[in-house]
């Protein structure tokens, strides 16, 4: 028996319209496949993708922060690098997250504000479930102090 090759067609009405059958199609245009010269200003004049490393520094703090968070450490050890409202708040929320083993940061993102400025969010690895907060630095006597923080639990 042989049978006659013949190429399937998608059978929605909205691929007929758009290529012909033979036309080859083009890849969707995503911010991965999108040179950086086309995508360098994106809302607010913030470049996008400003850079993909976060500072060592600001990973650090967050994985210090991450720690308070879970319960794992004393919100004084973070005294040079947090305001007081936030030292207040990281009191109030030692221990808030339930995590069986030790935290794990997974990514921490980070967007420059202006000059001395960065807002940076991290994800946090509890096991079976992951946590997030945000929190905002400035620059102070070259080193990254925090001045605001917010997490994905809701007030008490």
């Amino acid at each position: 028996m042989s049978h006659a090759y013949e190429p399937r067609r998608c059978r929605r009405a909205a691929c007929d319209r758009v290529a012909p059958a033979r036309t080859p199609r083009r890849p969707v245009r995503t911010p991965a496949r999108t040179p950086m010269r086309r995508m360098s200003v994106g809302r607010c004049g913030a470049p996008l993708l400003a850079g993909h490393r976060t500072p060592a520094e600001v990973h650090r703090l967050a994985q210090h922060m991450a720690e308070v968070l879970v319960g794992r450490r004393a919100p004084e050890v973070l005294h040079g690098h947090v305001t007081v409202p936030v030292r207040e708040e990281l009191r109030r929320l030692r221990g808030s997250m339930v995590c069986a083993m030790a935290p794990r940061l997974t990514r921490v993102f980070h967007q420059p504000l202006g000059e001395g400025g960065m807002e940076a969010s991290a994800v946090i690895d509890c096991g079976g479930r992951a946590r997030v907060f945000a929190f905002r630095l400035r620059r102070e006597e070259g080193g990254w102090v925090c001045t605001r923080l917010e997490t994905d639990r809701g007030r008490r």
